[in-house]
């Protein structure tokens, strides 16, 4: 079940009209290409809420866009299983997938079932039995093909790409490509990995967003290693044992609570909003923590920051005297807010 029933004190809290403001962005994102973006969202949207069918559907789709066909048949797997979103839809998508990763038989026993079923609505009955008569061929194809397929070489078996493609593709693919590769040298195992992972997390130019999805990466492989980090123009290193869940972030959740206080009932669209940026900052800022560590200083720089979007004017003493800061710590923490928001900017318009 979702994260947020646990009980833990550092888990986000759900907050009415945050999970389909999430969903949307992440929407809109695979409509603009921008799948790692859609990832994020759909992730951070099921970490709220387990069982939104379309934030659990969301991450099957964008999961196939990223060519990570194995992750998307886990997360298909798992939504049929627990009986969530429309059963034929995520049953269609499924099925495509395994005839892509060549499972012909896993395809020909599941439609068999269902189609004696009787329950296929009539829209995709005939896509089920050409899939079914074509995986019935392919089934019985591979028993020709199995005598004269060469089964002690292994490259000649993997599917997709290969650890050389993966690599080049982190090396020097647009940031879709990049992600996409992360996420698939996971299951490549290897020191030329172990190498481009270090020399990712180095480079310059590379996006930081990207850089703290392969540390999350990292982390969920439960790495032991330490690596060298670069961002926003600092050098550092960091043990990948020793890393914080960004998306539960303790003081992240403490300046979130505290701009509850002043904002959730007076003005709860310009809440959800400033929480959107809190996070996306704090998941770029990532493994870094922003400094000062004081909550009055961060929410009087959103709530600012967030009204000034919105509205085009902001009373910025008024807002500083509802949270008790300096004039100078709170503008120190609105410019490097925009100042980050900035540089992913840019780093994005190139990219485009």
């Amino acid at each position: 079940m979702g994260k947020q029933t646990n009980g833990h004190d550092d888990n986000v809290i759900l907050f009415p009209g945050l999970v389909p403001r999430l969903v949307e962005k992440g929407m809109a994102s695979l409509k603009e290409k921008k799948y790692y973006d859609a990832l994020t969202y759909f992730k951070q949207s099921t970490e709220l809420e387990y069982e939104h069918p379309q934030a659990r559907y969301g991450l099957v789709i964008t999961n196939i866009e990223l060519n990570r066909l194995e992750e998307a048949k886990k997360h298909c797997e798992s939504m049929l299983r627990e009986g969530i979103g429309e059963y034929y839809d995520v049953l269609q998508v499924y099925v495509s997938l395994l005839v892509q990763l060549g499972a012909y038989q896993e395809v020909v026993d599941l439609l068999e079932v269902v189609i004696e079923e009787d329950k296929l609505p009539p829209k995709m009955a005939e896509s089920f039995y050409h899939l079914l008569e074509f995986s019935r061929q392919m089934t019985d194809g591979f028993e020709e093909i199995e005598f004269d397929a060469d089964v002690s070489d292994e490259e000649s078996l993997e599917i997709g790409p290969s650890t050389e493609e993966l690599i080049q593709a982190l090396e020097k693919g647009n940031p879709d490509q990049q992600w996409g590769a992360i996420q698939q040298l996971s299951q490549h195992e290897s020191q030329e990995v172990e190498d481009a992972y270090r020399t990712f997390l180095k480079g310059e130019e590379n996006n930081p967003v990207l850089k703290s999805y392969l540390l999350q990466t990292l982390k969920e492989m439960k790495s032991q290693e330490e690596y060298e980090v670069h961002k926003f123009g600092e050098n550092f290193k960091i043990r990948i044992q020793d890393l914080e869940d960004v998306f539960h972030e303790k003081f992240g959740t403490r300046v979130v609570r505290r701009l509850e206080e002043t904002l959730a009932q007076k003005n709860p669209s310009l809440f959800e909003m400033i929480q959107q940026v809190w996070w996306h900052y704090l998941f770029a800022l990532y493994p870094k923590s922003p400094q000062p560590l004081d909550a009055n200083i961060w929410a009087c720089a959103l709530h600012y920051m967030g009204k000034d979007l919105l509205e085009g004017e902001a009373d910025f003493k008024e807002i500083k005297n509802l949270y008790k800061v300096s004039d100078l710590e709170a503008k120190e923490a609105v410019n490097h807010l925009k100042k980050i928001e900035s540089l992913l900017f840019s780093m994005d318009s190139k990219n485009t």
